[in-house]
C-alpha cells in the first residue's frame, strides 16, 4: 500500500532503520511517499508543550484549531512607542538559502511617517529617540502594512541585538520594536 506522508520538520535530517524513516527536526515542509516502510517523526520541540498537537486539524469541531504555545516562539509581538504612533504585528527570522530575513506578518501595521527604516537595535527594548552607535539600518520600509521581508546583511550577527524597530532617521524616533 502507498502511503503519503507531508511533515513539517525542524531538519532535513532522515534516518532509516530497519525499514523505518526517522525524522529529526526541519523547518521545511516535506512529501513523503512510502510503500512498507514505518514512519517516525521525532525531535518536535513543540509536542510535549503544545496537548493539541495530537488532534486532528480537519475534525470539523477541532477546539485545538487556535490553540499552537509554540507559535510565539517563533515571531516576537511588536509594540508601540509613544502614545502617537501605532506598530502591530509580529515578525520571524526566517532563513532560505543560506541568508536570513525578517519578515514581518500579514497584520503588521505602523503609523505612516516620514523616513522610515528597519534596523537592528542593540537592546531588547528601545527608547523614542536612540543613539548611533546602538543600531544598524537594515532597510527602508517597504509598506505600512502587511507581508515584507527584508535580509538580513551577511557579516550581521542577530545575536549581537536584541531587537527589531522601526525608526524615522529624520527626527530619530522610534515607532514600535519587537525583541529579537
Amino acid at each position: 500500500m502507498k502511503l503519503k506522508y507531508i511533515a513539517t520538520l525542524a531538519a532535513a535530517s532522515i534516518l532509516t532503520v530497519g525499514g523505518t524513516a526517522l525524522f529529526s527536526n526541519s523547518a521545511h515542509a516535506s512529501s513523503l511517499n512510502s510503500t512498507d516502510s514505518a514512519v517516525i517523526v521525532a525531535g518536535n520541540p513543540c509536542a510535549a508543550a503544545n496537548p493539541c498537537a495530537a488532534a486532528n486539524p480537519c475534525a470539523s469541531a477541532n477546539p485545538c484549531a487556535s490553540a499552537n504555545p509554540c507559535a510565539a516562539a517563533n515571531s516576537a509581538q511588536f509594540v508601540a512607542v509613544g502614545s502617537s504612533n501605532k506598530t502591530e504585528g509580529t515578525f520571524k527570522i526566517v532563513e532560505e538559502d543560506g541568508k536570513q530575513y525578517i519578515e514581518f506578518s500579514d497584520d503588521f501595521e505602523v503609523s505612516e511617517g516620514p523616513d522610515l527604516e528597519i534596523i537592528l537595535h542593540k537592546d531588547s527594548t528601545v527608547e523614542s529617540s536612540i543613539a548611533e552607535e546602538d543600531y544598524i539600518s537594515i532597510a527602508p520600509i517597504e509598506s505600512f502594512t502587511g507581508t515584507q521581508r527584508y535580509e538580513v546583511p551577511e557579516g550581521v550577527d542577530l545575536n549581537d541585538y536584541g531587537s527589531v524597530a522601526v525608526w524615522c532617521e529624520e527626527f530619530n524616533v522610534t515607532f514600535g520594536y519587537a525583541q529579537l
